[in-house]
């Protein structure tokens, strides 16, 4: 199951590299040999995984209306299941945590974060492509 959700995230973290609606994607298969985290992840880590974030150029306005057109995607705050599921930090997870200091993390109003499950990447991409038309 992991290695199928693992393999999915990369087909679905290079779609949204080359999306002009995406600002970045922070995905650790992305990570280069001159990065300060490279190092700690290659010690640690077998392979990228299958949850990973991403910034949409706009704000929170934008996300939520990526979010709302999304119809494959589920719109959860527990990530890892075998479904793909997407959540906006700065609004759920991390609402307890005061704006300044979501920024000092790196939690933008246009980030989302994303665990990829184990439909078909095509269909996920889909999914995705619609839902960024709207922003």
């Amino acid at each position: 199951r992991m290695t199928s959700a693992m393999k999915n995230a990369r087909y679905v973290a290079d779609f949204l590299a080359d999306h002009p609606k995406v600002k970045r994607v922070h995905y650790l298969g992305f990570l280069r040999e001159d990065d300060p985290q490279f190092e700690i992840y290659q010690r640690q880590c077998l392979s990228p995984g299958s949850t990973f974030a991403f910034e949409i150029h706009g704000g929170e306005p934008e996300a939520f209306r990526a979010l709302n057109s999304l119809r494959l995607i589920r719109l959860a705050v527990s990530l890892g299941g075998t479904e793909s599921l997407m959540e906006h930090p700065g609004t759920m997870t991390h609402s307890d945590v005061p704006a300044e200091r979501q920024v000092e993390m790196g939690i933008t109003p246009g980030l989302l974060r994303l665990s990829v499950g184990l439909e078909h990447p095509d269909d996920l991409i889909a999914d995705l492509s619609q839902a960024l038309e709207v922003v």
